[in-house]
C-alpha cells in the first residue's frame, strides 16, 4: 500500500512540475524573453508533454512582458497570427516556446538558461 501511496504522490507530482513551468518569471527573465523573442518572425507553440497537444506555428505580431499583480512576477505576452489566419493574444509559458536557429527549433526557456523540461529536444523545424 506504501509503494502505491508514493507511486501516486510521484506521477502527481510529476505532471504538476510540467504545468506553468516558465509561465510567472522575474523581471529580469521577462525582459531577456521579449529580447529574444522580438528578433523572431515565427515561433512554434507545443507542450511536448500535454497529450494531444500539436505544434503551432505562428507569426509574431508583438510581444511584450507585464507584471502579473502576483508578488515580483511577471509574464510574456504574445500577439501572434496562427497558421489558419487568426490573431491570438496568449500568456507565454516559455518551457513551451520554440524558436528556430537554421533548421532546427529551439526551446527558449533552455536557451535562455531556465530551469525547465520542455520534455522534446531540438527537433527539426
Amino acid at each position: 500500500m506504501k509503494i502505491l501511496i508514493s507511486l501516486l504522490i510521484f506521477f502527481t507530482v510529476s505532471i504538476e512540475a510540467r504545468a506553468d513551468q516558465l509561465a510567472y518569471i522575474s523581471k529580469d527573465q521577462a525582459e531577456k524573453a521579449v529580447e529574444l523573442l522580438s528578433e523572431q518572425k515565427e515561433i512554434v507553440l507545443w507542450c511536448a508533454c500535454c497529450e494531444g497537444n500539436i505544434k503551432q506555428k505562428v507569426s509574431i505580431s508583438k510581444v511584450y512582458f507585464q507584471f502579473t499583480g502576483h508578488e515580483n512576477f511577471y509574464c510574456v505576452m504574445l500577439e501572434a497570427i496562427d497558421e489558419n489566419g487568426n490573431k491570438i493574444t496568449e500568456e507565454l509559458d516559455l518551457a513551451y516556446v520554440h524558436f528556430r536557429i537554421g533548421s532546427k527549433a529551439y526551446n527558449v526557456g533552455h536557451t535562455l538558461g531556465l530551469a525547465c523540461d520542455p520534455c522534446t529536444i531540438p527537433f527539426m523545424w
